[in-house]
């Protein structure tokens, strides 16, 4: 039983000693981008990175995260030298209200993405305005009856503008990273071109605002700057990358502003802290709007790629349930009622010997019609699932259709079949004889056609089956033309194999249908096309 204890004591141990250290970098962090001459604090991170953690974990480990949270402040502010009953009074108390704002906003958990503007809204309500208002209202209380570190008993508006930084730009970078359907999570990673693209444009950025910050003419050009790496970086990283690249430029404007270079100087240092806080604040929250823009257009794009993939799904299906019905009824039609109706001719043919003369003509005549009955009953069966495709092969199958057309409607169908159509796989031999079959009934029954040709190209990646006619053509889909059950039924197949569809028709002047299907390495989707 202790050990089991202690196993299961682990992951909050380990979380606890991880926010320990994580919050006492992040208070060293904040504390070196201090502005020393204002005593203000341009912005606070270990308060969201707490935040982060509650909004992307269980509430089992909150207890854990919060300890190890409590114990880094304390830790760090004992090792600085700070007022330590101050901090002992302030640190509890922003740690009560970081999770009551955790838990207001406790639906951007993990298993959620920051996808829609509402829920967006909301967290910067909560997150960027509310908590640090009340926390920077707070601490200014406090700072009236005790001693507090010199940038919290500064006025309160530098305190909520230094915490509104920090929830800006770490909690949504940090849960939109711990979500599975995250668009960085699921998309590949930034490439290192785009790496060293922001690195030069940050580079560009420093260079810039250092050299030019100080002419009056161009600094509103130079505050826009960053926008074309920030819509940039949203479309390449979202949210996670936005974040960090506005926390570094943040970070080059306010050690610009402490040298009093870039284009913030103002005329005292606390206008100076002031503008570059409120300058961050604006670039931080139009930032993650357009990050979530981008993850709302990404999530909306994967949707539509699941549910194109399972309409194609769907339909291969349906195909594969075709030609298994088709096959069935095709046996049925040759095994069962061609069997009959011959069984039906034998019988007249006897029956014909034993009546009289005035009405033996007109057996012969009812004879006559069930012959023909069951050469349409064969000719049927045929088309539902030509036997001749596994028996002899695509050639000869290719062939016997087009023999078959030109013997029902007359007119001329010109063939060409490369060699070692023989050789190609079954589902593709199917589609190649559906796809002809399909469009030699379009071309003889709808264009009216007096001269069709029939091409099967193999090459040694793909082939490509070409039926052209002289008949009297349609207007394309582009010019209104919706496309029937059989066009749609080629799109499919074709596509089920990895493969493209072409159709290009003129009124008056004929149609071409070409499809080209890859051979190798794609796999289909299904068994049978």
């Amino acid at each position: 039983m202790g050990g089991k204890a202690l196993t299961g004591g682990l992951p909050h141990l380990a979380r606890g000693a991880g926010m320990f250290v994580a919050a006492v970098a992040l208070q060293w962090l904040s504390m070196a981008i201090w502005n020393r001459q204002s005593d203000a604090q341009a912005i606070w991170l270990p308060g969201p990175l707490l935040l982060s953690a509650l909004l992307s974990e269980s509430n089992r480990y909150w207890p854990a995260y919060d300890v190890g949270w409590l114990l880094g402040m304390m830790a760090i502010s004992a090792s600085m030298g700070l007022p330590v009953e101050g901090m002992m009074v302030v640190s509890p108390l922003v740690l009560v209200l970081i999770n009551v704002a955790a838990l207001v906003i406790s639906r951007f958990r993990a298993d959620q993405t920051i996808d829609d503007f509402g829920r967006l809204l909301g967290f910067v309500v909560v997150a960027v305005v509310l908590l640090p208002l009340v926390t920077a209202m707070l601490i200014s209380w406090t700072a009236l009856v005790m001693v507090l570190p010199p940038w919290l008993s500064g006025p309160w508006w530098h305190v909520g503008l230094a915490d509104s930084l920090g929830y800006a730009l770490l909690p949504p970078a940090i849960v939109s990273l711990a979500n599975p359907a995250s668009s960085l999570r699921r998309d590949a990673l930034p490439s290192w071109n785009m790496l060293l693209i922001t690195t030069a444009a940050l580079v560009f950025l420093w260079f810039g605002w250092r050299e030019l910050g100080s002419m009056a003419t161009v600094r509103p050009l130079l505050l826009l700057a960053p926008v074309p790496l920030a819509i940039y970086v949203a479309l390449r990283a979202q949210i996670p990358g936005t974040s960090v690249v506005n926390l570094i430029i943040g970070v080059i404007a306010i050690q610009l502003s402490l040298s009093q270079d870039g284009p913030f100087v103002q005329g005292g240092v606390a206008h100076t802290n002031l503008s570059v806080q409120l300058w961050m604040l604006g670039m931080a929250t139009a930032s993650l709007f357009l990050a979530a823009l981008v993850e709302q257009r990404r999530f909306t794009q994967r949707a539509l790629s699941a549910s194109s993939t399972e309409v194609r799904e769907l339909a291969g299906r349906l195909i594969v349930a075709q030609e298994q019905e088709r096959a069935r009824i095709a046996r049925d039609l040759h095994d069962d009622i061609n069997q009959r109706l011959a069984v039906a001719s034998i019988r007249l043919s006897a029956l014909r010997r034993k009546v009289d003369e005035s009405n033996r003509n007109d057996v012969s005549q009812l004879q006559s019609e069930l012959i023909a009955l069951s050469e349409d009953v064969r000719h049927l069966s045929h088309d539902l699932h030509p036997s001749m495709l596994t028996q002899t092969g695509l050639t000869a199958a290719l062939a016997s259709l087009c023999q078959a057309q030109r013997q029902r409607m007359g007119p001329y169908i010109e063939l060409k079949v490369s060699p070692h159509a023989q050789d190609l796989p079954e589902d593709v031999a199917l589609c190649l004889y559906r796809v002809t079959q399909e469009g030699l009934g379009n071309a003889l029954r709808h264009a009216e056609a007096q001269h069709v040709e029939v091409e099967l190209h193999i090459g040694d990646e793909q082939v490509n089956l070409t039926i052209k006619d002289d008949g009297k053509g349609f207007a394309t889909e582009a010019e209104g033309h919706h496309r029937g059950l059989g066009l749609m039924s080629i799109d499919e197949r074709t596509k089920l194999l990895g493969g493209s569809y072409r159709l290009q028709s003129t009124l008056g002047k004929g149609t071409e249908l070409c499809i080209c299907i890859p051979l190798a390495p794609y796999t289909p989707l299904h068994g049978l096309a």
